[in-house]
Order: structure tokens, then C-alpha cells, then sequence
């Protein structure tokens, strides 16, 4: 008997992510994808990051802040092989990596709207709604723990 239905689970056994876990971890690496899209598309690249981070050193710190939702990001999966690997240690890990990263991320948003004088731009109200919508599910979501905490079920051949 398994606590979810068969399609959650891969074909070892484990927990497949929750439906959730993309895009927030989307949302929450988003100045990874930018600098990735900017790095592709030679001439424009730079014009891109200048006009989406006009100081450099807030695309620096927003790449720092994205780096542990890529970290949960590389450990989705493959885990199956190496159950005490270092994949293994990350996936348990997984809700406190993207955690962080949602909370630094909310702290240099309000910090940049404090810096705005908050004045209203739809951008940066869907940004924080939507920052806000993932942080208060990744405190609430029961699957992203459980997901978290399922170990490779070990076959005994």
C-alpha cells in the first residue's frame, strides 16, 4: 500500500516531485535563466542583463541567492543508484535549499522596493505575489517533505 497514487512515483519507486516544485524552483532561479539567455544570444546579452540588473552587483548577489533552488533542482532524481551520494543528501535537503532561496530572494525584492520608494510597477507586484504565494508553500506542503524525506527502495536480488 502506498500513500499516493502510482503515478507519483518513478520507476524506482520513489516519490516523484510535487506538481509545485517546478515552477516555483523556475521562479526561484529565474537570474539563472536570464543569465543563461543572455550568455546565448551574443550581441543582445549584455543590454538584456543591463536592463533587467542596472548594478551589476544585484545580478551577482540575485545569482548567489538562486544558487541553493538550483541545488534542489540538480537533485531531483537519479538518486536511485547512490542512495548515500551526494544527490541523495541534496533531495533530502531539498525544502531548507529552496526555503533559503525564497527568503533571500523576498529580502533583496523588499530591499529593491524600499530603493524604488515603493512605487507601483505590475512586474514587481506579480514578482512579490508570486514570491510570497511560493513561500508560504513551501512552509505548508506536506508532499515536498514527504518527497524530501522518501529513500530509494533498494531491491534485494
Amino acid at each position: 500500500m502506498t500513500l499516493y497514487p502510482e503515478y507519483r512515483y518513478d520507476d524506482h519507486g520513489q516519490l516523484r516531485p510535487p506538481l509545485w516544485f517546478w515552477p516555483i524552483s523556475l521562479l526561484l532561479t529565474r537570474s539563472v535563466w536570464l543569465f543563461v539567455m543572455a550568455g546565448a544570444s551574443r550581441q543582445g546579452g549584455s543590454d538584456i542583463l543591463a536592463l533587467l540588473y542596472p548594478e551589476r552587483w544585484s545580478l551577482y548577489v540575485s545569482l548567489l541567492t538562486d544558487l541553493p533552488a538550483l541545488l534542489a533542482l540538480l537533485a531531483c532524481g537519479g538518486t536511485f543508484a547512490n542512495p548515500q551520494g551526494w544527490r541523495a543528501r541534496l533531495r533530502r535537503l531539498s525544502p531548507s535549499l529552496l526555503l533559503s532561496s525564497a527568503l533571500t530572494g523576498l529580502i533583496i525584492q523588499c530591499h529593491a522596493l524600499v530603493s524604488l520608494g515603493w512605487q507601483f510597477s505590475w512586474a514587481n507586484a506579480l514578482v512579490l505575489i508570486a514570491s510570497l504565494w511560493c513561500l508560504w508553500y513551501l512552509l505548508k506542503s506536506r508532499q515536498l517533505r514527504e518527497y524530501a524525506a522518501d529513500k530509494p527502495h533498494i531491491a534485494n536480488d
